[in-house]
């Protein structure tokens, strides 16, 4: 006999919303929810959600989310604008925030390599891969608990390639068990229940030539980690 499904938690609904304008509309994320369907029928996912709150059927989530990363998300709402909306989305800018262990050696840099996706992670090549490119600034560090708050914003859009970039530096981010972070009895800081990854900043120019910023403020599993940090100056 099959086993019992296995209960899924609704996230706190409305899903928070962030703009709504013309046929743009952007929502918060939470940590644990899969963007889009899953093979699972009965998993809640934020497509299906948004659809239901916004009595949009045909609402197209235009990019993806990890499932345990948070924040902004945007959608387009309406089918005959979908070529429009790809357009402002790729000349958009999205940067994230994450919280990660050990601290880089430079304020700002960039990080270049070529993914090649596998079983439930990426890995860089040399050839046949996408090529990923981010840019990051050190906001703030902890030197006692050897932890670096970091800005990553995005040149391209690859699969994991924040995750996958930091932890090739040798600073992984907390919790990305994935790519390469360790808790142990030694650890400096609690144990997060998810990776500490968080689409914190949204910047486009919508269809009527207004210039558009959305910030989505750190959500509660921050909270511990973000006192141990000070001079903390947000993305802009």
């Amino acid at each position: 006999m099959p086993g019992p499904k296995p209960k899924f938690t609704l996230p706190p609904l409305p899903l928070k919303k962030w703009y709504d304008k013309g046929f743009l509309l952007a929502l918060e994320k939470p940590a644990g929810v899969p963007a889009q369907a899953t093979f699972d029928p009965n998993r809640p996912n934020l497509e299906d959600l948004a659809r239901k709150q916004e009595n949009l059927p045909s609402l197209r989530l235009m990019h993806r989310l990890d499932l345990d990363t948070s924040g902004i998300i945007l959608f387009c709402k309406d089918p005959d604008k979908n070529k429009e909306a790809d357009t402002i989305l790729a000349d958009s800018e999205k940067t994230y925030i994450c919280i990660c262990s050990g601290i880089p050696k430079e304020e700002e840099f960039r990080l270049e390599c070529f993914l090649k996706d596998g079983k439930g992670k990426v890995s860089a090549v040399r050839s046949g891969g996408k090529k990923a490119i981010t840019d990051f600034k050190l906001l703030s560090v902890s030197k006692e608990k050897n932890i670096s708050l970091i800005a990553a914003k995005l040149v391209t859009g690859r699969r994991h390639q924040i995750r996958f970039q930091l932890s090739s530096i040798g600073i992984p981010i907390l919790g990305d068990e994935t790519y390469g972070y360790i808790f142990s009895s030694k650890s400096l800081v609690p144990r997060p229940n998810r990776f500490l990854l968080h689409s914190y900043l949204l910047k486009f120019k919508n269809e009527f030539e207004e210039d558009v910023r959305i910030v989505s403020d750190l959500p509660s599993d921050f909270h511990p980690y973000i006192h141990f940090f000070s001079g903390i100056r947000f993305p802009e």
